[in-house]
């Protein structure tokens, strides 16, 4: 029971107390009054009639006497007047015999009043002539108590009516400042963060209102400059200063997975010098060639899609990344970047000039082996002419996992429409090894061939198949869960495109609808990127599943090196981290990259999953860090 409450029941016992010890005493002296009055009318009566009787007897005069007897009894006072003549020569007796009284019959029966008898000798002179006897009525006396219990209970009750809401208004008023303190203090428990709550006449509750504000404030600057830290360490680390693009060791995280790969997964990457820059800083012009380099990666980082990833390399060369990368690719990049270099240099008599080398990621092994084969794709380029591009053979990858984008979203239409699409599940495990979630990956299988999602995925982007596929992987993940006797969460990713898509949006808040038994094992997979990038759509998507009960998390988080404020906005179930950071644990500056960024997430009561974990020492390494999921290699060997 809340304080509000609870004052206002005391308060309330209270005034019913006191209502109720007014209305007794007012109904204890109106009672004990109608009692002294009834014996007062009584004894009046007798005296009253002994005088008017007097002259009658005298005179014999009966019709006298019984006249006198009859006004008196018919006012309705008496309930009984017995008159007899010593002599016996005239008797008479009334009796009342009316019963329409007001008050009820069980009112009557409380035996609050009694019938009141009186008797007395008329006298002549010195003589005894006739006996009197009159007896009272208690039914005017009843009637008029309960006029009056009536009448105070009505008014007790309207003045019971009115002072409840009167307390109950004053107390809201008064227990206001207290209520903003109790919110305040949830909204900072969950780490959420408002305007200060405003001052309080209340001496009492000044200085707590002082002390809730000072403390909000202050747990809102830690906040902030823990996430600001986080953002400093991960550009430190990861981020190159002048161009601010990534750096080479960041490059090198993001390209280690597609040289594990044993799906038959392939990419490209573009190696890109430019010849003005080395030129400026050969000629020990530092600031023209860091100028040249900033305004070239600005304008690179325009042209690139989110999902490649360019990295500035060495003084005078960048890397690009680019999934799944056809020949078209390799072609439309190469040639932009050639246009935007030659447009690079401030002097228009002097053109800056670049050299690419290409090379098609499939079977090699390790960095050494990319980046000596791009060196010697560069060499190649760099020999034909200025502002030339040279790629390296791709004959080795097969031929049905090089299809174009087109081909792409044919063949994975064609997989929805006839059910080719499967999916399996991988398990995200505690340090204990239990199985705390599953991550759904989907694959087509067609003439014997599988196709795992990583080899379509990019083709569909940014194409309302992207939504399709997601709304058919989400209705085979729901037929699955419902048909599961004892069913466990189970991760679904949703595309960029998907989340600002209106007719997928429609379609998921019907599955919502139809399954809220599955909102305890169904989440939602997100990447970071749509926070970052489409704010407005992706809370309007967090906002449904909200609504519905669903939980989400975050993928690839911390990949981009914008700040991490936007967390507690959000605040999703979990977040998993981007496999830049599950590698290279024995680096301090890494090392201290992922303990700032899980040191916010957990600070939030945000549970973090790290993917990409192959070994137990690289498991408990994470697990010191305050981890609580792992997922990859270890997971499929548990």
């Amino acid at each position: 029971m809340s304080l509000y409450q609870q004052f206002l029941l005391w308060l309330s016992l209270v005034l019913l107390v006191l209502m109720t010890t007014v209305f007794g005493l007012q109904f204890n002296s109106t009672h004990t009054y109608l009692q002294q009055q009834q014996k007062i009318a009584l004894t009046n009566a007798i005296s009253s009639m002994n005088i008017a009787l007097t002259r009658y007897i005298k005179d014999k005069d009966k019709i006298g006497i019984e006249s006198v007897i009859n006004a008196t009894f018919d006012s309705g006072y008496y309930d009984n007047i017995h008159f007899e003549m010593l002599d016996k020569s005239q008797k008479i007796d009334r009796k009342y015999q009316d019963d329409t009284n007001i008050a009820p019959t069980w009112f009557q029966k409380l035996d609050l009043f009694k019938n009141l008898k009186q008797s007395q000798v008329l006298m002549d002179g010195w003589l005894q002539t006739a006996t009197l006897t009159v007896t009272s009525n208690a039914d005017n006396a009843y009637d008029e108590l309960w006029s009056l219990t009536i009448y105070l209970l009505a008014a007790f009750i309207a003045i019971a009516i009115v002072s409840a809401f009167s307390l109950a208004f004053i107390l809201k008023v008064m227990l206001k400042p207290l209520k903003d303190i109790q919110q305040r203090a949830n909204e900072i428990s969950s780490d959420q963060f408002g305007e200060p709550i405003p001052s309080v006449n209340t001496r009492e509750l000044s200085d707590v209102v002082q002390a809730m504000n000072h403390m909000s404030q202050h747990i809102e600057t830690y906040y902030q400059q823990s996430a600001e830290e986080a953002r400093r360490l991960r550009i430190r680390a990861y981020q190159d200063p002048v161009s601010e693009l990534s750096n080479r060791d960041f490059f090198i995280t993001q390209l280690e997975p597609w040289l594990d790969s044993d799906s038959m997964d392939y990419c490209g990457v573009c190696l890109i010098q430019v010849d003005s820059i080395n030129d400026a800083y050969e000629n020990q012009e530092f600031q023209k060639a860091d100028q040249l380099v900033r305004s070239l990666s600005t304008v690179l980082s325009r042209l690139m899609s989110e999902e490649n990833t360019l990295a500035r390399f060495s003084r005078s060369e960048f890397i690009l990344l680019i999934p799944h990368c056809q020949q078209d690719d390799f072609d439309r990049i190469s040639n932009k970047t050639l246009k935007i270099v030659k447009e690079l240099s401030s002097d228009p008599n002097t053109a800056s000039s670049a050299s690419i080398g290409m090379l098609m990621i499939h079977d090699q092994n390790d960095t050494k082996t990319v980046f000596s084969q791009l060196d010697n794709a560069l060499t190649q380029a760099r020999q034909q002419s200025e502002n030339s591009t040279y790629l390296l053979d791709t004959s080795s990858i097969s031929p049905q996992f090089t299809k174009g984008k087109m081909e792409w979203q044919s063949l994975v239409e064609h997989a929805i429409n006839n059910g080719l699409v499967k999916i399996t599940l991988q398990a995200a495990i505690d340090k204990q090894q239990q199985h705390i979630q599953h991550e759904v990956f989907a694959y087509i299988e067609i003439d014997g061939l599988i196709y795992n999602a990583n080899h379509f995925i990019t083709a569909l982007e940014q194409t309302p198949i992207a939504a399709q596929f997601d709304d058919h992987i989400l209705s085979l993940v729901t037929e699955y869960l419902n048909n599961s006797i004892e069913p466990s969460p189970i991760a679904v990713n949703i595309t960029k495109y998907s989340i600002n898509d209106a007719q997928f949006i429609a379609s998921l808040e019907d599955k919502l609808a139809h399954n809220i038994n599955l909102r305890e094992y169904l989440y939602f997979e997100l990447p970071e990127i749509s926070f970052i990038k489409k704010t407005q759509s992706t809370r309007i998507f967090t906002h449904l599943l909200n609504k519905y009960g669903f939980k989400f998390g975050i993928d690839h988080f911390g990949h981009n090196f914008s700040s991490l404020e936007y967390l507690h906005q959000v605040r999703p179930h979990y977040v998993k981290l981007d496999l830049a950071y599950t590698n290279q644990l024995d680096d301090p500056a890494k090392y201290d990259v992922l303990a700032s960024i899980t040191r916010i997430a957990n600070n939030l009561n945000i549970q973090t999953i790290a993917t990409r974990v192959e070994t137990q020492d690289q498991l408990e390494q994470l697990a010191n860090l305050s981890i609580s999921g792992f997922q990859g290699y270890i997971t499929d060997a548990s």
